[in-house]
């Protein structure tokens, strides 16, 4: 069972690391904003999480997903939309708590900002990440590497004196 799911495992794990890393980005580079401008909780939000997209890019790309194929310039615009829409999914969040529910302890603005917004973000992510940014490749069919003809051959090609069995058969044939 394990064996099935190992590679599964070793993804969610790189992921989550790259994922802490930009995390940890996140939150410094928010309250670093924060701490220069005041009261500006949805910049410093937003700022924060384009700082980290590109922490969380250069990680999945070179370490999570190092052995799926790059996709050049498509994969970095798909992974920056994707991350917009993450972004925008947390932010929403945020909003939300702060503007319409009103929930502005520093506590509730980290739990709404850091555990919800993130959490939620951070599932659209990997599965965005796996299905369009960084697919597996398809296993190649063993027939696509080697010609063969679906066709069986005409009986006029077959070889009529066609030895019954044995080698001496076949010497005996290659010497007349």
């Amino acid at each position: 069972m394990y064996s099935r799911v190992e590679h599964l495992i070793h993804e969610v794990a790189k992921f989550g690391i790259v994922g802490g890393l930009a995390y940890v980005v996140t939150i410094a580079v928010n309250y670093a904003y924060l701490a220069v401008q005041k009261n500006d909780e949805l910049t410093a939000y937003i700022i924060a999480n384009v700082v980290a997209t590109g922490v969380a890019y250069l990680g999945n790309r070179y370490w999570t997903y190092k052995d799926r194929e790059s996709g050049g310039t498509r994969e970095v615009v798909l992974f920056l939309a994707i991350n917009g829409i993450a972004i925008a999914i947390q932010t929403g969040i945020t909003a939300l708590t702060y503007y319409v529910m009103h929930l502005d302890s520093h506590l509730e603005i980290f739990f709404s900002k850091f555990v919800l917004g993130i959490g939620i973000g951070m599932a659209f992510r990997f599965w965005s990440y796996r299905t369009f940014i960084f697919p597996e490749a398809e296993p190649a069919l063993a027939g696509d590497q080697f010609p063969y003809s679906e066709q069986p051959l005409p009986t006029s090609q077959l070889d009529s004196e066609a030895p019954r069995s044995g080698s001496g058969a076949l010497l005996s044939k290659a010497s007349r």
